[in-house]
Order: C-alpha cells, then structure tokens, then sequence
C-alpha cells in the first residue's frame, strides 16, 4: 500500500498528536484529585515502516485522594493509521496495545481491549483505584502506526504526543507535549551490477561461495546499511518475523542461473562476507552464534511480498561458522525475487552488510543488463512487521566510500556549444549535434537527458532521452513555428550520484524561401493511372507538383485521405470511406501549410480497375505470353474500385457471369481487392480479354479489357 506524502508544513506531519481523554466520574467519595507528570520512553522508528513501535507514554500521578476512582474511557489519536494486529473474531479490538497501572508494586496491564477506528484507538471502561499512598502510575504502551504516512525522512524528526484530560475533577498535567519516538529513513543501500557479458559465466559441479568464487562466475554485490542503530531488527515478541529485506531480480537471459549465499555475516562480525568489489577481500564470511554481530539468513518458500517461508540451514560445528552455503534464486522469464532476515544484530551499533549476487549462464548471444531492487519486507498488509515499497538512498555517504572507483561515473566528451541551423516555419537543416555518453567508473549508470529552453520553445528534438552506461544521444531542430534568429538551450544530462553535465545549443533559423504553390494537375485511378470515377475505399493518384513536404494532407469534401506514397509529383492515397454515395467532392491537397485550388472529383458507387501485371497464375507467377494460364487453373485478380457488398462477376473470351471463388480485401494491402476466378475448362483461345464487373447501387460497372495469355489446348 502507497501512501501519499503531504507536501506541506513538514516538522507538523512529523508531529504525532496523541490526544488522551480520561471522562472521569465520581461514583464513590472522595472526590479524585492531583497532579500528573508525562514522560515516555522515545522509541526510533523507521519512515518507511506500517507497523512501527511508538514509545511507552507514562502519567506519574501524585497528591490524589485515597479510594478515589478513575472511571471511564481513554482514547489515544495518531495522524496516521493505527495498525495493531486485531483480535481473532473481533469488531476492531487488539489487546496488543495496552493500558497498565502501577499501584506501587509494578504496571499491572487493566486487560482493557482497544477499539481501533483508522487513526483512534480508545480504551473504554477504565476503572482504576487510587491506592492508600495517594500515588499512581499509568502506561500505554506497544501501539502500532503506520509512519510511512509522514513521508520519509533521512534526518531525525521528533515524533510528539500531546495529552489532556477531560475532567471536572482537579487533575493537573504539568506538560501537555512529549516526545514518543523519532522517524527517520532506516535503509540506505547501494545496487552494484556490472551486467552481464556476451562470453557467459560458468557454475561449479558443486554449489558453494567458495567454489562459486573459484570457478570465476559472474557476480553483483548488493549492500544495505542501517539509516540509525537498530534499524535491523531480528525477531522479537510479538513479531511473525525479523526485519527482511525483498530484493527483486529482471531482465536475465532465459538460461540464467541466480545463487545468492545462504548466510551473510554483517560489518562487526567475526569475518563480514565480501565479494571484493566493493572494497574488502573476497571471502564468504564468518559469525559466532550468539555475538550479537549482524547476521542475515536467507529465507526460502516466501511469497512475492517477501512473507512466509522458512530460514536457510546454516552450517554446524564449533564457533565461527563459515557462512559457505548457496542457494539459487527461481527465475521465471528472466525475473524472480529472494528474501533475506535479520537474523542477530547489535541494538547500539549502526551496521552494515553486502552481499554477492552470483549470475551463471552458460551462453549468451547479446549483452544484457539486469535490473536489481531492494526494500524491507515485507511488502503485504497482514505481517508484522511490515513496509512500504521504496527505494532506498545510497548508503555510501554512511560507509564514506561515495568517491570510490568502483561506483559509477558520468563521462560526456562533446564540442562546448552544439550549432544547429533551421528554416522558419520548416524542419531541421544540416548536420545534427552528437554527444557521447559513457561510464568511467564502475557498476550500472542510470542516465536521463532531458532539455531546458532559454529561448523558444519544442524546436530541440533528443534522439534518446534515457539509458544505462554507454550511448549517444542526436540533436535536432525544426524551424516550424519560429521566427528567423538565435536561439539558446541546455541539454542536461543527469546520472544521479554518478554526475551531471549540460551541453549548450545554440540553433540560427534562416529566413523561410518563397514558399512554392500547390499545383494539381489531374487526380487519377491508382491501378490504370486513366481518369476515371474514384469510389470510396478505393485507390487514387493526385499527379502535380510541390506535392512533398513535411506534413502533407489530402482532404475529400474535408473528410482526411489515407496517404500510401508522397513525392514532390504523385500522391498514391486511398479515398475516404465517409463519402459514401456522394456523385462528386472537392478534392484539396494542403503541404507544410500551404494548399492547392480545390480540385472537383468524380465519384461512383463502384469502377473496377484492374492493376498493370494485377493477374496472377494459380502458381503465382505474373499472366503473360510467355507464362500463361492452363484452362480449369484458378486466376488472381488484383483490383481496385470494388466496393464492400458489391456482387462481382468476371468475363472471360466473351463467357460473362463467370463466378469467383473469391471476391474480397486484399491481404494487408488497403484499397485493393482480390478476385479468384477459374479459367474455363474448354477455352481454346491463346490470348483474350478478361473484364472485372461489380454491381452496385443497382448498376453494373466493367473494367476495361485486360489481356489474358490463356495456354493452348495442344500444349496441355
């Protein structure tokens, strides 16, 4: 679940406002009375947890008067959703947060149930005795929030309650505010990924980190540190697990094999597992049980929200253990996800732990590069603890290798200023800017490009916006819609940590030449190029001049025309549907701005055309003297001028009504129409016309002949 981040007034969403009412009642003498003092007990908390811990929130009460009774109902309200886990069968009630009273002999818990409505949790029915020694203690503790609420935070922001009591009685707070906990971002990490090679990577007989190590497969290294101590939490009570960590994997080839070690040993333990590339020697790692040293375990069978499962076995025998066990990551098209746990830690020292992501592939045919993420986990709405998905922020800053080799670096190699020149009111013209983009470090660089105008505006168009290590990006300008002058823009390409660089663009637009008219000089039937009726659907050619541009449009009666072929003297176009029945439309072809003297043209319901070699044998070679058609074979004939629905009839040697096997759409070719005839069996003739009919709208129209090469009977 994603919560939104409120823009505003910030220390104030970061406040927590925890109103306390107490409605007392007086059932019994003497009359309640006192003063209390607040404290609490601040607890650290994570900005991108669901289920945070807010601290223990104390009223120290004295001076009130013995056998006096507090009865009635406490309410406790947050900015953010209350997420204690609720009882089984129960209407919102968690006796997972409590109310506990100390009379002087401990907090005692009342065994009130809290009634949780979204960002109120109220603790109804108290009814708590003031002791003989007038002194008495009350505690809320272990209630659940969702701080990702708040937004996140990498520096330390105050969490506050603030308390009062609703009461006739002569009760005195002698502070109303008092901070409970401190929100802070708890994951920093760093995604090292080299990619993967052409020359593929081998896997050992035997999967372990060391012979991994020694056969020279492939790795990544993930590291996460904590953004304050104890961040990394194992298991405690109460809690379905430790804090995990759901790292997702895509993009592999489809014969990639994915091992992640079973056990990795933090910074303070005895020997931190390493990899080597990002800084350390390259070993497996080792940890004593029981050190109170960073230690995680992976977890295998979880779901996809990094929920369930079950802990890896780590190896036995005497202290250290050598953290040598690997197992593989399942993959499914390229993509799969793995789990790790908390599984020690030390509360009081901000660690740090890495990790290698071993990749063995046995070929691969082009580069690759793999996407990585990591959270905490997990991700779902159930588990406790449990987080929102967000990307952590680089940790190098904490580990204080943010300047090291083996981190990305943004080269740009370019001229100071790209120049660039245009037409007004036309496209780009001469060379355009080239600029170079390449990694001078180490891992996977990120990069965007992206263009900021100083004056004008959209003429600048970036042939690649986004990539990852090497590429280019081209420059080029249009002129439409500017003026003749100088204008200026950056092009800025920004890697994140890895760097930023900006590349001046300097575009000179000319003054625009005359404009040239639009000159038609006859619209044509596209298949014979006579001038004959168009018909809706069907294809027409404009013949002309200046008939090529940068946008060119031809419109019938304004209905648009599809555009197949466009040269300065021919437009080939098919002619639109929506003139239905219409006897005539004017006809305008309109280039870069600048249209031509409408053109009246002729429609019919239907004109059959039959295309110059449009007859195809039934072996589909074109009919002709000296490929000819046996009699009884089936004929192609490729037309246009054939509408939808009409009935269709071909006349072969003077034998009309001849019936087609098929008459419809061309295949992927719009505004031609395929008609299957077959030859007739007994034709004797050499050479023939063949005519192409179409009925519509109650008349029939007739293509003109076309010759068939029929194959004589004595050559059968």
């Amino acid at each position: 679940m994603v919560y939104p981040i409120r823009k505003s007034n910030r220390p104030l969403r970061l406040l927590v406002l925890l109103n306390l009412t107490i409605y007392a009642t007086y059932s019994q003498t003497p009359p309640v009375s006192g003063r209390c003092v607040v404290t609490s007990v601040p607890s650290q908390v994570r900005s991108e947890g669901l289920t945070e811990r807010i601290g223990d929130i104390i009223l120290q009460c004295s001076g009130s008067n013995p056998g006096a009774v507090f009865s009635g109902n406490l309410s406790v309200y947050l900015p953010v959703g209350i997420t204690n886990r609720l009882d089984s069968n129960s209407n919102n009630l968690t006796h997972e947060a409590t109310v506990s009273a100390d009379y002087g002999m401990g907090f005692v818990s009342t065994g009130i149930a809290g009634l949780i409505t979204n960002q109120i949790i109220a603790f109804n029915g108290l009814n708590i005795t003031v002791p003989p020694s007038g002194n008495l203690n009350l505690k809320i503790s272990n209630i659940r929030a969702a701080v990702n609420q708040l937004g996140p935070g990498t520096t330390p922001h105050p969490v506050q309650a603030q308390l009062s009591f609703s009461s006739p009685a002569s009760i005195q707070i002698d502070q109303s505010l008092v901070v409970v906990a401190s929100s802070q971002t708890g994951l920093y990490a760093t995604l090292y990924d080299k990619g993967i090679t052409c020359t593929g990577s081998p896997v050992p007989g035997s999967v372990t980190v060391a012979n991994l190590f020694s056969a020279g497969t492939a790795f990544a290294s993930t590291r996460v540190t904590e953004g304050f101590a104890n961040a990394f939490q194992p298991r405690s009570s109460g809690d379905d697990q430790g804090t995990r960590f759901l790292i997702r994997y895509s993009g592999f080839p489809a014969n990639t094999h994915l091992y992640l070690p079973d056990g990795v040993a933090g910074s303070d333990a005895a020997a931190p597992t390493a990899a080597g590339d990002l800084g350390g020697s390259q070993q497996a790692g080792q940890y004593v049980p029981g050190s109170s040293t960073l230690l995680l375990v992976r977890v295998l069978g979880t779901d996809a929200t990094g929920a369930g499962g079950f802990l890896a076995q780590l190896p036995g025998g005497p202290p250290p253990l050598t953290l040598n066990g690997a197992t593989e990551v399942p993959l499914s098209g390229g993509s799969g996800y793995a789990v790790y746990e908390v599984a020690d830690a030390n509360p009081n020292l901000q660690e740090t732990a890495q990790f290698p992501t071993f990749i063995g592939i046995s070929s691969v045919t082009a580069p690759a590069v793999a996407q990585e993420t990591i959270s905490f986990g997990p991700v779902n709405s159930t588990s406790i603890p449990r987080f929102a998905a967000s990307d952590p922020p680089s940790d190098c800053s904490l580990v204080g290798d943010c300047g090291a080799s083996y981190f990305p670096k943004l080269s740009v190699v370019t001229s100071p200023v790209i120049q660039l020149t245009a037409v007004a009111g036309g496209g780009q013209v001469g060379l355009a800017g080239y600029i170079p983009i390449s990694n001078a470090g180490g891992g996977i660089m990120s990069w965007t490009a992206s263009v900021a105008y100083q004056t004008g505006s959209g003429w600048l168009s970036l042939s690649s916006t986004s990539g990852q290590n090497y590429g280019s990006i081209l420059a080029t300008a249009s002129g439409k819609g500017l003026a003749a002058g100088t204008y200026q823009a950056n092009i800025v390409i920004d890697a994140g940590a890895a760097g930023s660089f900006t590349v001046p663009v300097t575009l000179t637009v000319q003054p625009a030449p005359p404009t040239p008219l639009v000159v038609v000089s006859k619209v044509v039937n596209a298949a014979t190029f006579d001038a004959t009726p168009l018909v809706a659907g069907s294809l027409g050619t404009v013949m002309g001049s200046h008939l090529s541009g940068q946008n060119v449009a031809v419109t019938f009666d304004g209905s648009p025309a599809n555009l197949l072929y466009t040269s300065d003297s021919q437009i080939n176009l098919q002619v639109p549907l929506t003139l239905g029945a219409k006897t005539s439309a004017s006809m305008i072809v309109t280039v870069d701005g600048v249209s031509s003297t409408p053109v009246t043209v002729t429609l019919a319901p239907a004109w059959p055309s039959v295309f110059a070699n449009g007859i195809l044998n039934q072996d589909n070679s074109v009919n002709s003297a000296g490929s000819a058609a046996p009699p009884g074979s089936i004929l192609q004939i490729f037309a246009t001028g054939i509408p939808a629905g009409a009935t269709v009839s071909v006349q072969i040697a003077g034998r009309s009504g001849l019936v087609p096997l098929y008459a419809g759409p061309a295949p992927t070719v719009p505004g031609v129409q395929q008609v299957n005839v077959a030859v007739p069996d007994d034709l004797a003739v050499s050479s023939t016309q063949l005519t192409v009919c179409a009925t519509a709208g109650g008349q029939q129209y007739c293509s003109s002949g076309s010759v068939l090469a029929v194959l004589p009977q004595a050559l059968l």
